[in-house]
């Protein structure tokens, strides 16, 4: 709080989100802060909205570049104004007639908004000093640091991230550029010629040692706070949390027929029928993940599976393996396919994949030695819930859920025991407005799940919560 621009590098699930938002609470009400911004990941936008109302203690206004919102904290005008962008959109940036690049529109937005603070989340996505996020950031932070005339100049900048410096430490050098360009120095080869050592011919361009590490570990970890789970004792905690999409139109047209009626009608002459409340239930979840198997299997969206890949390529960045959870056959072929294109090493175990070939899969998946891609386990319910230990990974996402309490129950147990020493954090994926949510909190009430549909079937099918 005394040094206001600082950097929070917490093991994943540790709480780095609620840190933000308290650090931006006290500094508003010291009267230093009216206006944040949250520059995160798009996929992880959805995360933060839930975060600040369980955690935000002020009356807040919210906004992103499309809609804005209230926060309840009190009475009277707003003690905190925050921005919610997403670092893509952001700095994207447009050309010109004669294909000069200019800047992003969103960009602009933001530096006229005039914020006090900006909380960087995934900080580690900014480590390229040349990238275009880490140039069009930084330049950005000076442009609204040098119109400002307090002391210290203002905007502050908190980064949040688990994983610094993956690759070593030349990886914080623009992280710190960004936080506060006094601390590192704004040169990356000034940097380089102070702190690292190059190879040569073929390895030219790759760091191989470090040289004055005792002076930059001294000013790393003056402006910076570390936490392990092991520290903090969050070993085996679990976390959940839901990433919503939205249906594209036509889908959410056919999902409300469907889900008022017993057939709806898919295109031209076809149909999707149900014969009863189940199975009803199991065509709209199979609309929600974009895989029908009535008339025909095919895919008719894949919104699920952009929403999957863009998590999946989070994951991924902070060097995380991770559990997949599908329902259907198709559905396990497409998330396994994006879990490669996001940059795992990614394994399907279904109900076609051989005894022998499941057991050395999950035995390469718990082998801790380091090195390689992030590993991913695509697993079919009925194939992966059951007599197995998933402890290599702390990270599980359901792309859609299970019928019953056991397989849900199961399959969180399989990355838990006395061989996980970071927290699980549990990510569903789930249609806005529609079963996936009331299947969610069913399952997690430990409720069963046919006898509390049959109970409301309009509301439970709409996704609401039960009177």
């Amino acid at each position: 709080m005394r040094q206001r621009n600082h950097a929070v590098f917490f093991e994943p699930r540790l709480g780095k989100t609620k840190v933000g938002i308290d650090w931006s609470n006290i500094l508003a009400l010291k009267g230093e802060v009216k206006r944040c911004v949250i520059l995160a990941p798009s996929i992880a936008l959805p995360v933060w909205q839930d975060e600040l109302v369980k955690h935000c203690t002020l009356h807040a206004h919210v906004e992103d570049y499309t809609h804005e919102w209230s926060l309840p904290g009190g009475a009277g005008a707003p003690q905190i104004q925050y921005f919610l962008a997403g670092r893509e959109a952001t700095f994207r940036r447009t050309r010109d007639s004669t294909g000069t690049l200019l800047p992003g529109k969103k960009e602009k937005i933001l530096e006229d908004w005039r914020p006090d603070a900006i909380i960087l989340d995934e900080s580690h996505e900014y480590k390229r000093p040349g990238g275009r996020s880490s140039q069009d950031g930084w330049h950005l932070i000076r442009r609204l640091r040098k119109s400002d005339k307090h002391t210290p100049a203002r905007p502050y900048v908190l980064l949040l991230t688990g994983t610094p410096s993956a690759k070593g430490w030349r990886d914080l050098f623009a992280q710190y550029r960004l936080m506060d360009d006094t601390i590192l120095g704004t040169s990356a080869s000034d940097f380089d010629e102070e702190y690292c050592v190059y190879g040569s011919g073929p390895r030219k361009f790759t760091v191989i040692r470090y040289k004055n590490l005792p002076r930059l570990q001294r000013k790393i970890a003056a402006h910076c706070t570390t936490a392990t789970a092991e520290q903090v004792g969050l070993s085996g905690i679990l976390n959940f949390q839901v990433i919503p999409y939205q249906l594209p139109p036509q889908i959410r047209r056919l999902y409300d027929e469907l889900s008022e009626d017993f057939v709806a009608t898919l295109s031209g002459d076809e149909a999707i029928t149900a014969a009863n409340a189940g199975v009803k239930r199991l065509r709209l979840l199979q609309i929600t993940s974009g895989f029908i198997t009535d008339p025909d299997r095919r895919q008719i969206h894949s919104v699920e599976e952009r929403a999957a890949k863009d998590w999946l390529a989070l994951v991924c960045q902070q060097g995380e393996n991770i559990v997949v959870y599908c329902r259907f056959t198709a559905e396990v072929d497409a998330i396994a396919r994006v879990s490669r294109a996001a940059g795992f090493q990614a394994v399907v175990i279904d109900g076609r994949t051989h005894h022998q070939d499941r057991t050395k899969a999950i035995r390469a998946f718990q082998d801790q030695r380091k090195g390689g891609k992030p590993k991913a386990l695509v697993f079919q319910y009925q194939a992966g819930s059951r007599a197995i230990e998933l402890t290599a990974a702390a990270e599980v996402l359901f792309t859609s859920l299970p019928d019953g309490w056991v397989d849900f129950w199961q399959a969180l147990n399989r990355v838990r025991g006395p061989n996980q020493h970071r927290p699980v954090r549990i990510t569903a994926l789930c249609a806005t407005g529609t079963v996936d949510y009331s299947v969610l909190r069913a399952l997690r009430a430990k409720e069963d799940v046919h006898r509390s549909l049959l109970k409301d079937p309009t509301r439970f099918l709409s996704g609401l919560p039960p009177l």
